[in-house]
């Protein structure tokens, strides 16, 4: 197999079991040569005040996504605990990357929360709280944003780099399961690799853009959404080529990774072609 990632460090973001999307595609990365880097939630030295719920909860999570990275993806892959919500933390793995002289030549963000979402139901937008709704917000959009500009602050990303975020169409349209809320903060998402893309390939021809993917039940999170099932039944009977396999949209990744592309600002869709249905 050609490597057209090989001597390109990759930073992986969102894994949190073996059949998550963001795992998926750290395997296809690692395939084509990448090094990986990966992030997963868990407690830093920044976490004030927490509970012993909270600390068992962030332990508990970091160990899963450890066991996970290693298993799957080999005992040399790199992690590092982030959580997304703490600039500290953010800027904490800036400097560790600093450290170690690394250039990252590309970064997958694949992190996503939506406090609305509890027991597999979706609050109605109508009920929404300000807090909920700043809290996707922060996680699921300003995330990007937020991690991008602490590695640009070190000079951490050469010429070139590849910056790939995943959406949704629910981004855009009001889909046939409950999206809301986390749908609002996906449309800023998107918007913000828009303007990421304008700003950074001006300047150092760093190619940012965003993928939306069919529904997908087989990870944590994707579990627990309302409707998802129906969701992927009703798409893959609905869109041309049925829904997308997650192989799928990790070759796109890898495709849009690549060095020397001219690819920038866009919403790509790997969905089986749903989008196109009115």
């Amino acid at each position: 197999m050609y490597q057209t990632l090989k001597d390109r460090t990759v930073i992986i973001t969102g894994i949190t079991d073996a059949s998550s999307l963001a795992l998926i595609i750290a395997k296809e990365c690692k395939d084509q040569g990448a090094k990986l880097i990966c992030t997963g939630l868990g407690k830093t030295p920044f976490h004030k005040n927490l509970s012993e719920n909270s600390i068992n909860f962030l332990d508990r999570t970091y160990s899963d996504f450890q066991n996970t990275v290693k298993k799957e993806l080999g005992e040399d892959v790199v992690t590092f605990p982030l959580d997304v919500t703490i600039q500290e933390s953010i800027d904490s793995f800036a400097d560790f990357l600093k450290e170690k002289n690394e250039s990252v030549h590309s970064l997958l963000h694949s992190i996503a929360m939506d406090k609305t979402i509890r027991q597999g139901k979706v609050k109605p937008i109508m009920t929404v709280s300000r807090e909920e709704f700043m809290d996707a917000m922060n996680v699921s959009s300003f995330s990007l944003l937020a991690i991008v500009q602490s590695l640009y602050n070190r000079n951490l990303l050469p010429n070139g780099a590849s910056i790939v975020a995943l959406s949704y169409l629910g981004a855009e349209k009001v889909v046939v399961h409950p999206y809301k809320n986390i749908g609002v903060a996906k449309a800023a998402l998107e918007r913000l690799v828009k303007e990421m893309a304008m700003e950074l390939g001006k300047e150092k021809e760093i190619q940012v853009n965003a993928i939306r993917f069919s529904p997908y039940r087989a990870s944590k999170a994707g579990s627990a959404i309302e409707g998802l099932e129906e969701a992927e039944i009703h798409c893959q009977t609905s869109s041309p080529l049925g829904n997308a396999k997650a192989k799928d949209l990790a070759e796109e990744v890898c495709y849009l990774f690549r060095p020397s592309n001219r690819i920038t600002g866009e919403i790509r869709h790997v969905d089986g072609g749903y989008h196109i249905r009115g």
